[in-house]
């Protein structure tokens, strides 16, 4: 990962906000999914999904906040 204001950190900056955008979207939509499934095994198949989404918007959004700290610290 590059750190500072270079071209490559904002390009990596701009791509990370940009797949944070797509899972929130994701997230919102299974977790209304999750509540209207009636079948357990269902419901269970799509909770495992929604908790894989919520993960990976965390760590796209860990490293969101790293990119945002060293562009902050560099010159």
């Amino acid at each position: 990962m590059s750190t500072g204001n270079d071209p490559q950190s904002q390009q990596e900056l701009s791509e990370t906000k940009g797949a944070l955008d797509v899972l929130f979207t994701l997230r919102e939509e299974f977790a209304t999914w999750v509540e209207e499934a009636q079948d357990g095994v269902r419901k269970e198949e799509l909770d495992n999904v929604y908790q894989h989404v919520l993960a990976m918007e965390e760590e796209y959004r860990r490293r969101r906040d790293e990119l945002l700290k060293n562009s902050e610290s560099s010159p």
